[in-house]
């Protein structure tokens, strides 16, 4: 028996699905469907009921989800403890990844880490801000960057910097959107990433302050496909601005410039892992990157409405055009 089956156990368990505990896991179902096998083959008994609906924990299951959850704890706290005595930085942790490499800054991060701390391993993972919050919180993701607030009690975050949001459109649209005009917006075709994405959860409060729904023609679970289904003039899309001009398809897509909005950018981990050695040498080594990095010239848009308004906690688009320094 590995403790990975049993981390495999725990989060089919706590997910009630397969191919949801394989996103969790970053890996795939039929990984997770042979460990959950491997391991009832192994302890001689049925740890699930398997249905259309999902995967529900038998009586022995039940028994012994809180048993495997120790073990894994234990293991972790074990680990801890002797990276500590031996006063060197090493072993392997997973690290969360929301955005680019160069928009996180992650070559400058990593080459620091590697020359300080080279007994250290990473487990780099990529996903969006909510299925990295979502690993932090259940303990699968060691470190991770995300976007938005973390609101599980469990978790410790700093603010690295806020991301500047953007519409993006394809180039043959700028005439049919010169005017801002959320009606006009929601006549489009949209592309959205996943449910958990903090730009997702970013346009749908949105569009209910503005009381439109959007029409939405693609989903995607990751970011690559999104910028060149709205280069290509098939659907539009709110983004980061660095997204946009990181990608090399500026001359096929228009930044609306009568919307201003941003979320803020962290590093988390859980609060009780805090003090783990190669946690802490990940957090600080990030905190100092981006303290130490050159501030961007481009000032962050505040949430208003309109320059000549009063201002407005709320994203929106104003009819005054901005300005590009």
């Amino acid at each position: 028996m590995e403790l990975y089956q049993l981390r495999t156990f725990l989060t089919v368990a706590d997910e009630g699905h397969l191919t949801r505990a394989a996103e969790k896991l970053f890996t795939s179902q039929p990984a997770v469907s042979a460990q959950i096998r491997a391991l009832e083959d192994e302890l001689g008994v049925r740890l699930f009921d398997r249905g259309s609906r999902g995967m529900t924990l038998t009586g022995a299951g039940v028994t012994l989800q809180e048993q495997a959850r120790k073990i894994v704890n234990a293991a972790r706290d074990f680990k801890m403890t002797a990276e500590g005595l031996r006063g060197t930085v090493t072993g392997e942790l997973v690290f969360g990844l929301n955005n680019r490499p160069e928009i996180l800054r992650l070559m400058d991060i990593l080459r620091n880490l590697t020359s300080d701390h080279p007994e250290l391993r990473y487990e780099m993972v990529c996903g969006s801000s909510g299925v990295i919050l979502q690993g932090l919180d259940e303990g699968t993701i060691s470190i991770g960057f995300f976007e938005g607030e973390a609101t599980s009690a469990r978790l410790t975050s700093h603010l690295l910097a806020d991301v500047e949001l953007c519409l993006a459109a394809p180039v043959g649209w700028a005439a049919d959107l010169a005017v801002p005009d959320w009606k006009k917006l929601a006549t489009k075709p949209w592309v959205f990433g996943s449910p958990t994405c903090s730009y997702f959860q970013t346009i749908q409060n949105i569009c209910r302050e503005h009381g439109v729904q959007l029409h939405q023609r693609f989903r995607t679970n990751e970011d690559l496909t999104v910028l060149p289904l709205v280069a290509d003039g098939l659907a539009m899309t709110l983004t980061a601005r660095a997204q946009v001009e990181a990608s090399g398809l500026q001359d096929k897509i228009i930044i609306l410039p009568h919307f201003r909005a941003s979320v803020p950018l962290n590093i988390g981990y859980q609060t009780a892992r805090g003090g783990e050695p190669a946690i802490a040498a990940v957090r600080d080594e990030v905190l100092r990157v981006w303290k130490d990095a050159p501030v961007s010239a481009r000032p962050m848009p505040q949430l208003t409405l309109s320059p000549a308004r009063r201002t407005s906690r709320r994203a929106g688009l104003t009819s005054t055009k901005r300005r590009t320094p």
